[in-house]
């Protein structure tokens, strides 16, 4: 058990700098999100940037998807690096089919994998939230309802 907690972990501090370093220094600056501002807002202006961050994520994402999976490879956990993968893109994701399972000795990794995918999948979700925030600012509040209304009005 304290040889998966100590993997696991180590995995987690990975894949938080990955996340880190990634969306600061090459998903950020490669999407160019934050270079459209100041000059036209409009919504085809903002596509090409957006669509360029969220495909970064989605790649940084593989990549550490990718790390957990070579690191059970290597362990013995799974037979090949194939079925790491995909036990790791399970896991990650929060799919969870339960078609591969690790062995018994192992298998803690796999929600512990989950909790880590779920906090950097919130994450990444932030960051493409703090793009439309930055490109479009209020512009994207929802018209006024009845509902909105007070009952005096």
């Amino acid at each position: 058990m304290i040889e998966q907690l100590l993997l696991a972990l180590v995995l987690t501090g990975v894949t938080v700098m990955i996340h880190a370093i990634g969306t600061v220094h090459v998903v950020l600056p490669l999407s160019g999100v934050w270079s459209i501002i100041g000059k036209s807002r409009k919504t085809p202006a903002a596509v090409m940037p957006l669509t360029r961050l969220v495909s970064a994520l989605l790649l940084m994402h593989l990549v550490e998807m990718g790390v957990w999976a070579a690191a059970f490879a290597m362990v013995g956990m799974l037979a090949d690096f194939e079925t790491a993968l995909y036990f790791s893109l399970k896991s990650y994701t929060t799919v969870g089919y339960g078609d591969v399972l690790p062995p018994p000795s192992w298998r803690l990794v796999g929600p512990i994998e989950a909790a880590v995918g779920v906090l950097m999948l919130g994450w990444s979700t932030a960051v493409i939230v703090a793009a439309l925030q930055r490109i479009y600012g209020g512009r994207l509040e929802l018209p006024a309802t009845a509902l909105d209304k007070s009952p005096t009005e």
